[in-house]
């Protein structure tokens, strides 16, 4: 289940365009971490009202028996190159 909504999250950030892939990584972060969220008790948090800053406060407490797994990570992982990116070409 995990692979697929990883998938899914994936192409549905591969094909956004720029400007608006923060919007959409952002919502991809919300379905691809919801078992993260519900592990960490993180309730109705969303991307940008503390979402990831609960779900990392909970990992550092419970280093040895909470992972993120693959999906989460990857939607992370691209929100943070599109934030910089934007933020970068805001700059210009």
């Amino acid at each position: 289940m995990k692979t697929l909504l990883a998938a899914i999250v994936l192409l549905t950030v591969s094909s956004v365009m720029a400007g608006e892939s923060t919007k959409t990584d952002a919502l991809a972060v919300d379905s691809a971490c919801t078992l993260e969220a519900q592990t960490a008790n993180c309730g109705n948090e969303k991307v940008g009202s503390g979402l990831r800053k609960c779900i990392h406060a909970y990992k550092k407490e419970h280093k040895k028996d909470f992972k993120i797994g693959d999906g989460c990570k990857s939607a992370l992982k691209k929100l943070r190159e599109d934030s910089k990116e934007e933020k970068i070409e805001k700059k210009k």
